[in-house]
């Protein structure tokens, strides 16, 4: 009951705050739009602090791309929001002598929202350069995933000679398991973050933005309700992962943004249409 209350008390804050920011925004807002890429590390965290006694878990260096929209909502603050496919994974590998290891790599969608504030600086007498800070929710869309799990039943049981390793698939809530695959119980496959942002601004011409940010997001959600990953191999492999963990992130991304100026364009359009009118007359 705790934690379904904890759960919906995380989707109203979100909630609340998508609604804040998008309130903020006037309809002739100035718009930027633009590629997106860059690298992040992320790990995992136990909910249940007993397994760091079993098990240890390691960051795993992985990518992003997408698509990056940002809305100037007021004078120096904006609304940045992205869609990216990104790749996180969890590497556990075993403190005791059993060898076991589960290297996985998972598939998202990430929409990163982040209300940001510009400030100016000067480097020197002349030089000036922006900077900003930003925060707001993460909602990851868990596509899937695969792995390679690496454990002594898999020996003695001469699974996969020489290597003895079982590369699988993620797959959700299953009733038959093929012996290539991992099933998720009860998965999130909607996740929810909170993200702290900063970074820099370069504007090197014209109507053009490139913004350099690093991102730290705190995952939110488990990755299953059940906790549990299980194994297409009843009876021979006695291994189920634990799946009661939450991802940390820091990111590090390259944007760059094209202007599109909507209100300026409108204003355009206007004084041409008076402009014609004039010499009609």
């Amino acid at each position: 009951m705790t934690l379904s209350v904890h759960g919906r008390s995380l989707k109203i804050l979100h909630i609340s705050f998508l609604i804040i920011l998008l309130s903020s925004i006037k309809t002739s807002a100035q718009i930027l739009v633009g590629p997106v890429v860059g690298g992040q590390i992320n790990w995992m965290v136990f909910e249940n602090k007993d397994n760091k006694e079993f098990y240890k878990l390691k960051p795993i260096p992985s990518y992003h791309a997408g698509i990056s929209l940002a809305f100037r909502a007021q004078k120096r603050f904006f609304l940045q929001t992205s869609f990216l496919y990104a790749q996180k994974g969890k590497r556990l590998e075993s403190i005791d002598n059993s060898g076991t290891r589960n290297d996985m790599t998972f598939k998202y969608l990430d929409i990163p929202i982040l209300y940001t504030a510009e400030f100016k600086a000067k480097l020197g007498k002349e030089k000036v350069y922006k900077w900003y800070f930003g925060v707001g929710p993460t909602i990851s869309y868990w596509l899937g995933g695969k792995g390679v799990l690496i454990n002594g039943d898999l020996n003695e049981n001469f699974i996969n000679p020489p290597n003895y390793d079982l590369h699988y698939k993620i797959v959700f809530n299953k009733d038959s398991v093929a012996v290539d695959e991992m099933n998720v119980r009860e998965p999130n496959r909607i996740q929810l973050g909170l993200n702290a942002s900063a970074g820099l601004i370069f504007e090197p011409y014209g109507n053009h933005k490139i913004m350099v940010n690093v991102r730290y997001s705190f995952g939110q959600s488990f990755l299953s309700r059940n906790g549990k990953g299980e194994f297409g191999l009843p009876g021979i492999l006695y291994y189920q992962d634990e799946l009661r963990v939450r991802s940390r992130e820091l990111v590090l991304s390259l944007n760059y943004f094209i202007d599109l100026k909507t209100d300026q364009r409108k204003k355009g359009k206007s004084t041409l249409k008076v402009n014609n009118e004039k010499s009609k007359k």
